[in-house]
């Protein structure tokens, strides 16, 4: 009986680390997370749905799974090896770029630095909702995920008017 609960906790460790990619380095676990996303996502085909059922796939697995393995097996509220947050606003961000059409690697590889400009400084909004939702018990585990929606929420929106002002720069040349 104690090799399932073992069990149990290893499958839960591995999802919420993103098959084990944010157990690869101490120092920058969610740029690693972030950055399989991104070759995940120029690896697939450049479809803004299939790039929008990863994300819903991988935001409600982060949410049940850190909401059953956080708790219980770490102090932390949100340890750093836990990735499937960022894996999932990477997904985001390709879901939005790819239905605006942006959907070159340079595109993707700026989706990628603008999500985690966002996510590594947390500007108000998401610092905010993301320490209110951490305080809670029972809110920690949406706190995990909704902090990288919200981060690639920004990202898109900074991409699409960088891309946007450099259109017009280019047209009016």
């Amino acid at each position: 009986m104690a090799q399932s609960g073992s069990l149990k906790i290893r499958i839960l460790l591995f999802i919420i680390s993103f098959f084990g990619t944010g157990l690869i380095s101490r120092k920058m676990p969610g740029t690693i997370g972030s950055f399989v996303a991104m070759l995940l996502l120029l690896a697939m085909p450049k479809s803004s749905v299939l790039a929008l059922v990863c994300f819903f796939i991988s935001f409600f697995l982060g949410w049940i799974c850190c909401s059953f393995y956080i708790p219980k097996y770490e102090m932390d509220k949100d340890p750093a090896y836990v990735v499937i947050d960022e894996v999932c606003g990477m997904f985001l961000s390709g879901a939005v770029i790819y239905h605006c059409g942006y959907t070159t690697p340079f595109d993707v590889a700026l989706s990628f630095a603008l999500f985690r400009l966002f996510d590594i400084f947390k500007p108000c909004p998401i610092h905010n909702i993301e320490t209110w939702l951490k305080t809670h018990q029972n809110t920690i585990s949406l706190g995990i995920m909704l902090d990288d929606i919200l981060a690639s929420i920004f990202a898109v929106t900074a991409q699409v008017f960088l891309e946007a002002l450099t259109f017009q720069l280019f047209h009016l040349c």
